[in-house]
Parts: C-alpha cells; structure tokens; sequence
C-alpha cells in the first residue's frame, strides 16, 4: 500500500509535465549552512558596532566574508523559497517541479557552494582577495511564458524574507561613528532600500493566485527588480566602498594585445581537428579509437567550418583574457566536459564577456554544442553555445550520425 502514494504522485507530475526534484532537494538540505553563516555574521556584524566600530573600518577580509555569506544566502533563499512554494501549491506532486522552476532554482543553487567557500577563506585569510568584479549580479532569470502562479508566489515568499534580513542589516550599518564624509553614501544606502522596497511591496500588493497575463508579469518583473536590488544593497552594506562607482575589485587582466586569433579552416596548414575539445579527452591516451571518426564526422558535415572556428577563436580569446575560465565545483576541481562529441570545456564566466555575439554574465556556465548528428537525414547542423545549469551523467556519447556507441564515465550536459 506504502507504494500507491508514491504511484499516484509520479503519475500526476508525469500528467503535468513536471521534473524530478532531487537535486533541489540535495541543495535545500544543504542550506543549512548558508542560514548558519548568516547568523555568525549577523552576530559579528553586531558585536562589531558594539565595539563602536563602523563598516569603513573592518578590514578587508571581515568586509568580503560578510559580503559573500550575504550572496550565498540571498541565492539559497531564492532556491528555497521557489521549491516550497511549489510544494505548498500541489502537495500531490512533492518531490516534483515545472521545469521553469527546476532550472530557475537550479541557477541560484549553482552558486551558493562557491559564495560560501569564498566567504569562510575570507575568514581563515585576513589576505584574501575576491577573483570576481563586484558588485555581482543574480543569476539570469528564465524566460519562459507564463511562469506558474506557485513560482511567482515563491518569488514573493523570497523578497520578504530577504527584506527582513536587509533590513537589519542596515540597522547594523548605521553607527554614530561613522565620518561625515561618508554622508552622502548613508544617503545612497536609504535611497537604495527605498527602491528595492518600492518594489516588493508593489509586487506584492498585485499578487493573488489568479491573475490576468498581463498583470501576472508585472507582478514577476517588480518581483525580479526587488529581488536584484536587495541583492546588490546587501553588498553594498557588507564593502561600503562599493558606493564608490570608481571602485572595482575586478584582478587585472592579462597583457592580451590585437584580435582575437584565427583558427585555421579544415584545408589550411595547422588546422587541429582537436580545437573544439577539452583537453583532458584531447590528451587521453585511453580514448577509444572511435572518438576520431566521430571528430571527423563534425569537420565534414559542418557546411562552414568558419563560424564554427570563430566562436571557439572567441572562446580562446576570451581564456587567455581570463574573462571565462574552465568550470570547478566548490572544492576547485573542474567539473569537466559536455557529454557530446566534440566533448567540449565547461566553462564558467569570470567577468562579463560577449561570445558569438551572445552577452554572458558573471558565474554563467557554457560550453560549444557542435553536432552533425542529423545532417544525414536532412536535418540542420548543430552549432550554438549552451548556457545554464550541467548537471554529471554517467554516459559519454559520439553524437555521430552512424554511431549510437556510449563510454561510461564522467560527463556532463545541460539540465532542463
């Protein structure tokens, strides 16, 4: 009988059309940690005004810790808040999310495992320097339309929360101490707050559980805003200095002077059929031998090879400037490769860049999906960035027309 519940629940999801969530609910439980970090520094924060001293005064180590456990808990928040409310909607359906939802908490969660590890090497380091610019933005949000009424509900569920924690942030912020020169940014902290509660409050008195399209969207763009400026506000209030447009904390890039360089075609002298891959399986002298019939298969059905060279020209341009690099999860260890031939990096965005013409933000991941795999049969080669979320796999496929042959390992591939 235990087993019917659990019948009827995958059932119904199947019906509408819904994802399983465990890996949401993986990084739910893992929250735990972002909620504890907050309150040490809430407490710290406190204890440190208690001192008499104010956030101009904490050294640079003390500053980006709270900085980046305010990060990690606004995206946790965010994750959390969009699974529950999904979960309070159709409680028929626990353990299951519309995709939206799935991929949009999945972007928040991506990014707290690596806020946190910054916050607690601040902590350890009174020399640590942050690797990214700030202030750092959110994730980019889903286009998808419309979005489901319990995500807009979970949307607002995270602004409130994250409201109140603002706000007892700045009561933090505020000290008798602090030097008349820093008025005017005093002034711009309460300017800011006003904005962002202009916002959720908005959006909250439009919300309701049924609502026409057209007012639903208002409620999702306020929402966004609201969300997006308590975001920035809570760094702000963390490293004050970033009142200051003049400051950034984006490393020094690379000497990298002209162009970026092109890559030989198929018929010119130095042309690598390798170019597209990661390393790690370029230099694999396990690989299996049919990786070089399905790398040959791509450079022939590829109708022009020029474009494709040019987005990974972009790509290698992009490296060496150190606007991207290779993706790595929390402890430092890249992730890997995507799980389709031509097996290319996963890479994650180190500071705003634009490749084959698309615009990435910060901590945005993305590989090259090159496939030929359809051509054959008449249909289009495949040739785009893939950005979001990857997710392991167990399986590393060729993606050849003629070859459906699978490798067992460790791979990766967008989640949906």
């Amino acid at each position: 009988m235990a087993e019917q519940p659990r019948f009827l629940n995958r059932f119904l999801a199947l019906i509408q059309g819904e994802v399983p969530a465990d890996t949401l609910e993986a990084y739910q439980r893992a929250g735990n940690a972002v909620y504890d970090l907050l309150k040490q520094v809430e407490d710290h924060r406190l204890s440190l005004k208690i001192q008499g001293l104010n956030p101009w005064q904490f050294d640079t180590a003390t500053q980006t810790q709270f900085l980046c456990a305010w990060n990690a808990f606004v995206l946790q928040s965010v994750g959390d808040q969009l699974l529950q409310a999904d979960y309070r909607a159709d409680p028929a359906t626990i353990g299951y999310v519309p995709p939206m939802t799935a991929e949009q908490a999945l972007n928040f969660y991506n990014q707290v495992g690596k806020w946190l590890s910054r916050a607690h090497q601040a902590s350890n380091n009174p020399t640590y320097r942050l690797d990214v610019p700030l202030p750092a933005d959110l994730p980019v949000w889903g286009e998808e339309k419309p979005c489901p009424n319990s995500h807009l509900d979970g949307m607002i569920s995270a602004t409130k929360l994250i409201r109140t924690h603002t706000e007892a942030a700045i009561a933090g912020f505020e000290s008798d101490t602090i030097a008349s020169e820093h008025e005017t940014a005093l002034n711009q902290i309460h300017q800011l707050l006003a904005s962002a509660t202009s916002e959720a409050e908005y959006a909250e008195q439009l919300w309701a559980p049924k609502l026409a399209q057209v007012v639903h969207e208002k409620v999702e763009q306020h929402a966004r805003t609201a969300l997006e400026q308590y975001y920035r506000l809570g760094q702000m209030l963390a490293m004050p200095q970033l009142l200051d447009r003049r400051y950034s904390t984006q490393a020094s890039k690379a000497a990298f002077s002209g162009q970026t360089s092109r890559l030989p075609l198929p018929e010119e002298a130095g042309f690598d059929r390798w170019c597209l891959t990661d390393p790690v399986v370029r230099d694999d002298p396990n690989r299996p031998n049919d990786t070089e019939a399905a790398i040959a298969l791509i450079w022939k059905y590829d109708p022009e090879p020029e474009k494709t060279l040019a987005i990974q020209a972009d790509i290698n341009g992009a490296l060496e400037r150190h606007d991207i690099d290779y993706a790595t999860d929390r402890f430092g260890d890249r992730i890997g490769h995507y799980y389709c031939c031509p097996w290319a990096p996963i890479y994650v965005v180190k500071h705003p860049v634009t490749i084959a013409n698309r615009h990435l933000r910060t901590f945005q991941e993305f590989t090259l999906e090159i496939s030929a795999e359809a051509v054959p049969r008449g249909g289009e080669f495949k040739r785009k960035l893939l950005v979001g979320s990857f997710q392991p796999v167990e399986d590393m496929e060729y993606c050849s027309p003629f070859s459906s042959d699978r490798r067992s390992g460790s791979h990766h591939r967008r989640s949906c």
